[in-house]
């Protein structure tokens, strides 16, 4: 295998062009890494949003079943042929 280069030097000048090279890597680099920054952000918010939203449905749900309890109740309450709540004297039947 033989390099392009003959030193390590020669290397890092890139023949003259190592300021453009290297800031073209120092570039992408950066880049790369606030791609990767604001993906894990937004990641992060996106977690967050659906464990409020997965919490607001179970506080939505459990108040819809309190509300639905207490209109049953309300309803029992207010309903004349209920035998558990009208005070009805058993007649002897003839």
């Amino acid at each position: 295998m033989t390099f392009q280069f003959d030193s390590i030097n020669d290397f890092f000048n890139m023949g003259g062009y190592a300021f453009f090279v290297w800031a073209s890597f120092i570039c992408t680099f950066l880049c790369m890494a606030g791609v990767l920054i604001q993906s894990l952000v937004v990641s992060k918010k996106i977690k967050q949003g659906v464990q409020k939203e997965g919490a607001r449905a179970e506080r939505i749900m459990a108040a819809r079943a309190q509300r639905k309890l207490k209109q049953q109740a309300k309803n029992k309450a207010q309903d004349p042929n209920n035998l558990e709540n009208s005070e009805v004297i058993d007649e002897p039947k003839t």
